[in-house]
């Protein structure tokens, strides 16, 4: 594709430390397929033929819902994105928006992301972000997400939803300027992770959090 665009928790410094919280959930996902329309600043992301990830539960009794590639278009499970994003001055933008990951019954975890977007150097941009509201919709009511590949766990997380969390991105385009013009067919790798809300969060840890992901 050329182009690469990597949303990640790791390489990136963090803002602020997470507070008296500890990590419930953590989600990643690899080549989803990134675009931008520089008409109305949205940046979108949606799950192809080659899409993977996971989704893991870290809280006891855990469990992985696990995303092979091949999973999208062939029933109800999905992952997507989609990001406002505002210009603000020379090589920095805020962002905000939503994240949508759906598991093999339709059963639906999602939640809003706000953060900021700065140009490190020419074609490397930076985002940190928090994101909030963050539940899971118990569509079937069997109480569990499932993987399409393999995989479950319980939805039933500790403390009380809405939850928070923490997502980074690092954005590395050497063919483009700074969201200055449309561009699709990106490939884009995304991380986060979830804890109890209320918390006060940071990005503290969650580059070697993210580092001890399983990839696929």
């Amino acid at each position: 594709m050329g182009r690469t665009l990597l949303i990640a928790a790791a390489g990136v410094a963090a803002t602020a430390a997470v507070a008296n919280a500890q990590a419930i959930l953590t989600f990643g996902f690899t080549d989803v397929d990134g675009s931008f329309t520089a008409s109305d600043g949205s940046f979108t992301g949606v799950s192809n033929a080659i899409t993977s990830g996971d989704v893991t539960r870290l809280s006891a009794p855990g469990g992985t819902a696990v995303f092979d590639p091949g999973f999208a278009g062939t029933g109800a499970s999905d992952f997507s994105f989609d990001i406002d994003v505002m210009i603000t001055g020379a090589g920095t933008a805020d962002g905000s928006g939503t994240f949508t990951i759906v598991d093999v019954h339709g059963e639906v975890l999602t939640g809003n992301l706000d953060g900021t977007f700065t140009e490190l150097s020419p074609g490397i941009v930076a985002f940190n972000g928090l994101l909030s509201g963050v539940e899971f919709n118990d569509v079937s009511g069997d109480g569990t997400f499932d993987g399409p590949t393999a995989g479950s766990f319980s939805t039933d997380l500790p403390g009380e939803a809405p939850y928070d969390g923490a997502l980074v991105q690092l954005f590395l385009d050497g063919t483009s300027g700074f969201f200055d013009a449309d561009f699709t067919g990106v490939s884009t790798q995304v991380s986060g992770v979830i804890v109890p809300a209320p918390a006060s969060l940071a990005l503290l840890g969650l580059g070697g959090l993210a580092a001890t992901r399983r990839r696929r």
